[in-house]
């Protein structure tokens, strides 16, 4: 290892960082001149990636305390993010005549649509910015969006102020939206990436569950004031915290770091050999180096044209997007933004501690999704609940037509509805919600591990904004529709969507569990993956399964045909 060496990338020559005092083992040595002397990474060859060890080094991953920490830090990014957007439907029910009149149903979309549109430009902000400065101060910068925009909000006098505090406030939404799971995804060791960005599920949906439990009590007078100004306190703490974390190591490699790179991976991965870990960094430089070169090549614009013109970019884009616009366009976020206003309509008396019950669902689904993505796999997953989502949305709709006969089929303030007909809609809601939050709701978030690393910034960006697009469309129509055909036709509506999604998951979205970041980067040189994939993930499990099935001191290695090719 005394040699310099550039991985086939002549514009880029720094040392190699001391991996320790030791004699390098025969393993490092053999890995090292596998990258070293195969030149620049062919991805359509797999061995440059699928190194045997690492394969099997990665189902021995251990999950450090290092690790959860700048996980549950970056969340709070998501907890922000959920509070903020939660906050929103006991606000609107308290709101009552403090801006000198009752708010009407047109001015409760602006004020909810405004976060989505900040989200929308700040997402799209986010991501090149994270590319220029890093991961980590792109979340501080969005802790100033959080606070900021509260102080507007609590000092509104006029719906107009409320609107701009919010747009202000859906500035930091969308940089969490996009860099909070990019920065876990990229610290995250393989074989708990998907439960680890779950981690910004959590914080999202505890968010929302918390922002319903304070508002609750505070439905008096400029209550909603203090509930805004409680979502201050996370923003600070993590902006202090941000100074003390490091940089995701894929970062420090792209900007040079590659000692503090090294130092990541270290502490990331204690517990492990020395010979994992020189694996490990050897792959992540092989392919960091590669993406800096392509990022000095192609700058913002040119790198926005691949996207749309290069098929290796293009098709995880579209799965990206595909996902998340799915998620938003299936009505779970019109439930979020007025859950209060529709059980309010619905006749019950207290709207805001039923709504509890939604985003209480939403919350406890969300831990069990963090216990079965990476077991079950995410495919799986939402081929598995989308149906699931699709009934109940569909029962509901069916107890909004019984509910509503009386009264033309449309929901009238003060008007006394069937009990059970009121409990039915309630029910089929929390059906859709478990449902929703078991997969759709937890697995968009960690979907821009799709693109490869030298888009992964750009790509994570252009995912969270066509997520807050879609979500513009749903918070800004949802009280017109529901006025103009009625709740039976709006969440059949819903309904028919999620069955879209559906048919576009079965298709576009491959199964990436228990693939590392780089070899989600392969299958997509065929067609969407989603063949290729499990391919992959077989010969995954043939190699450790001859592993273990190897007599001691046998390395089971296997033929191709024994193994498959990938």
């Amino acid at each position: 290892m005394s040699e310099e060496k550039n991985y086939g990338i002549e514009a880029y020559t720094p040392p190699r960082p001391d991996l320790g005092a030791r004699t390098a083992s025969q393993l490092e040595k053999a890995t090292i001149s596998h990258v070293e002397h195969t030149g620049p990474l062919n991805r359509n060859d797999p061995a440059a990636l699928h190194d045997d060890t690492l394969m099997v080094g990665e189902r021995g991953e251990k999950l450090t305390s290092f690790v959860l920490m700048l996980s549950f830090v970056a969340a709070v990014s998501g907890f922000c993010f959920g509070y903020d957007t939660g906050v929103i439907s006991a606000a609107l029910v308290s709101i009552k005549d403090d801006f000198g009149h009752i708010l009407a149903d047109q001015e409760k979309e602006w004020i909810s649509t405004a976060t989505s549109c900040g989200a929308l430009f700040g997402a799209l902000m986010s991501g090149s910015l994270a590319d220029k400065i890093g991961r980590k101060w792109v979340l501080a910068i969005g802790d100033v969006w959080f606070t900021i925009g509260a102080i507007i909000i609590c000092a509104s006098f006029s719906v107009p102020q409320m609107i701009v505090g919010r747009a202000v406030l859906g500035l930091g939404v969308g940089t969490a939206a996009a860099i909070a799971p990019l920065y876990i995804a990229e610290v995250a060791p393989t074989r708990f990436r998907g439960a680890l960005v779950t981690i910004q599920s959590l914080a999202i949906t505890g968010g929302q569950f918390v922002s319903y439990c304070i508002g609750i009590p505070l439905t008096g007078h400029n209550g909603w004031r203090i509930q805004f100004a409680i979502g201050i306190a996370p923003a600070l703490v993590q902006a202090a915290a941000v100074h003390y974390m490091p940089e995701s190591p894929r970062y420090d490699l792209l900007r040079g770091r590659r000692e503090a790179a090294l130092a990541t991976i270290q502490r990331s991965y204690r517990g492990m050999s020395e010979d994992y870990i020189a694996v490990k960094f050897a792959a992540l430089e092989e392919v960091v180096g590669l993406s800096s070169e392509f990022t000095r090549q192609y700058n913002l614009k040119a790198r926005l044209r691949l996207l749309v013109t290069e098929g290796k970019y293009r098709k995880p884009a579209i799965t990206a997007l595909g996902i998340g616009i799915f998620q938003q366009l299936c009505g779970f976020n019109s439930l979020m933004y007025y859950a209060a206003t529709i059980f309010s309509m619905a006749g019950f008396d207290n709207p805001t501690a039923v709504g509890l019950i939604v985003s209480g669902t939403n919350w406890f689904f969300t831990f069990v999704a963090m216990f079965l993505l990476d077991r079950v796999g995410k495919r799986r997953i939402l081929l598995s609940t989308y149906p699931g989502m699709i009934a109940g949305l569909a029962l509901a709709s069916v107890a909004f037509w019984k509910m509503t006969g009386e009264t033309g089929h449309r929901l009238v303030e003060g008007a006394v509805y069937p009990q059970q007909w009121s409990n039915m809609m309630l029910g089929m809601m929390v059906v859709f919600i478990a449902f929703y939050a078991t997969g759709s709701g937890n697995i968009t978030w960690t979907v821009g591990e799709v693109f490869p690393l030298e888009m992964r910034g750009i790509g994570s960006s252009v995912l969270a904004g066509g997520v807050w697009a879609a979500n513009i469309l749903i918070s800004a129509t949802f009280l017109t529709l529901m006025n103009a055909i009625g709740p039976t036709p709006t969440f059949a509506l819903y309904a028919g969507i999620c069955l879209a999604g559906l048919i576009f998951i079965y298709f576009c979205y491959p199964e990436p569990s228990g693939l590392s970041l780089e070899e989600i980067q392969i299958i997509y040189n065929y067609g969407f993956g989603v063949a290729k994939s499990r391919e992959i993930r077989n010969e995954h499990k043939l190699r450790q399964r001859a592993r273990q099935d190897a007599p001691m001191g046998v390395t089971a290695t296997g033929s191709d045909d024994q193994l498959g090719k990938v």
